[in-house]
């Protein structure tokens, strides 16, 4: 697991901006990785786009110390907040899309230590967008020797929770309008590595974030040790009500979530999630959610 902070080069507009991210990495064999990332492109002019990648890696060897180093490829899904200097009311779009994505990294890895450091550099092209580069330096901890199959697995009496959460919704306009936000969660484990969940979501009250509605996500699912476990979802999100939206199509939308649980006892658990709401009709937003459940 590996966090990012970096630089970013639009290279069609020779603009410059940061870059953040976060990163996790499995080895297939030796020679042979998968890894899922969240990236930050930062604000460039006129677009706030950030996304999730998969990429298929190869290296240089196994984890051992002193330096090795990696290529990969692979495609990024984006979210993109663009300006659109129309005289008009709509000032923005939320443009979704794929892009190819190549990144080489060199990781120092410590000797009796489970902490490395990297620096990577990653390329993002587009069909007909802006392409951009980051350089980016990371810190990371590998989790060498830990089983990582679902750890309520492991004993029958935390095999589904229920969890209450609240936080802050966050419009992805270039204003960013923020608001007060509830959910409750229903989770069960349907494998070793998956959850599968069914969510009730409030999204506040404000023009930009009238909408609440029920998702249902499946979750790859990697245990760190025996409290904590951190995930990656996907799903449908059905809409009850949309907020106020020209040219709005349909009441369904997307959502895609990463987010960690931590067992403080064996029926409770706390949990935290970042998650981005994807729609049809420019009314994207992040959903930021903090909470306790209950296992059974």
């Amino acid at each position: 697991m590996t966090g990012y902070a970096g630089a970013l080069r639009v290279n069609e507009a020779k603009e410059y901006s940061f870059s953040a991210g976060a990163s996790y990495a499995h080895p297939v064999n030796e020679h042979l990785g998968l890894s899922l990332s969240y990236l930050n492109e930062g604000h460039p002019t006129d677009h706030h786009r950030d996304g999730v990648a998969g990429q298929v890696w190869v290296r240089t060897g196994p984890n051992q110390p002193g330096w090795s180093f990696a290529a990969g490829a692979g495609q990024y899904y984006y979210f993109d907040t663009t300006e659109l200097h129309s005289d008009g009311n709509t000032k923005y779009t939320n443009d979704h899309g794929w892009a190819a994505i190549y990144s080489v990294q060199a990781t120092y890895h410590y000797a009796d230590s489970r902490w490395y450091n990297q620096v990577q550099v990653n390329r993002i092209s587009p069909t007909g967008k802006d392409s951009t580069t980051s350089l980016m330096l990371g810190v990371g901890y590998q989790f060498n020797g830990v089983k990582g199959d679902k750890l309520h697995l492991e004993g029958p009496a935390t095999d589904e929770a229920i969890t209450l959460m609240a936080g802050q919704g966050i419009n992805n306009s270039l204003s960013s309008e923020t608001t007060t936000i509830a959910a409750l969660e229903y989770r069960r484990a349907v494998g070793r590595y998956v959850d599968w969940t069914v969510t009730a979501i409030n999204e506040g009250n404000t023009p930009q974030s009238k909408r609440n509605g029920v998702a249902t996500q499946l979750w790859l699912i990697r245990s760190l040790n025996q409290k904590v476990e951190l995930g990656m979802g996907a799903g449908p999100y059905f809409n009850v009500k949309v907020p106020d939206a020209e040219g709005q199509r349909s009441h369904k939308a997307g959502l895609v979530s990463i987010g960690g649980r931590y067992h403080l006892a064996k029926r409770v658990v706390a949990q935290a999630s970042w998650n981005r709401v994807v729609t049809d009709y420019h009314r994207d937003a992040d959903l930021l959610l903090i909470g306790l459940g209950y296992s059974f």
